[in-house]
């Protein structure tokens, strides 16, 4: 029976998806929850109901084990140095959201991995309003060789052109120097 029809209307309780969507996961994750008790609910016929005051409280605890030391600083040699590429790109005016969906769907759908990374990241610049800063970190004994970094940068600036401003992209790389 598909959960979205007869489900009955109580007071103070949503379905599965619904409380799904209020926390921005999987139905998938919210009944690991319920199974886990971490989220109260009900089951009423074949749906089950979550509390709706408890799914607005809810707080996800932080995932993987927690360090119990900081790590020291590195410093790289050999073929164990890394290279750093930051790409600094205007995002298109009204064009936000529709990176947001663009980029996950490239997450889901894996691509643009750029083999040989450790560190792949885009971030939505809080200083400087309408700005993405990309940080590509490449390990240099497993980097490909630049003209296959600059095609999988063409693909990945391809795949984003009608979001993103590359014709003023700031683009910077190096060794790096010191890191953890």
């Amino acid at each position: 029976m598909n959960e979205d029809t007869a489900v009955p209307d109580l007071s103070g309780y949503i379905t599965v998806k619904e409380a799904a969507e209020i926390l921005g996961l999987s139905a998938r994750a919210v009944y690991e929850f319920v199974d886990e008790e971490r989220l109260p609910s009900l089951r009423a016929g074949h749906a089950v109901l979550v509390l709706r005051e408890a799914v607005e409280r809810f707080e996800r605890q932080p995932v993987g084990k927690p360090r119990k030391t900081i790590p020291p600083w590195r410093i790289s040699s050999g073929e164990n140095t890394q290279f750093m590429t930051l790409i600094h790109v205007s995002i298109q005016a009204g064009k936000r959201e529709e990176l947001a969906q663009k980029l996950e769907a490239m997450r889901q759908q894996k691509l643009h991995l750029f083999p040989g990374t450790v560190v792949r990241s885009i971030m939505a610049s809080e200083t400087k309003a309408g700005q993405a800063v990309i940080v590509l970190i490449w390990r240099g004994a497993i980097m490909p060789p630049e003209t296959k970094r600059e095609e999988a940068l063409a693909a990945f600036r391809q795949d984003l052109e009608d979001v993103l401003d590359w014709e003023r992209a700031e683009y910077n790389s190096g060794p790096v120097m010191m890191h953890t």
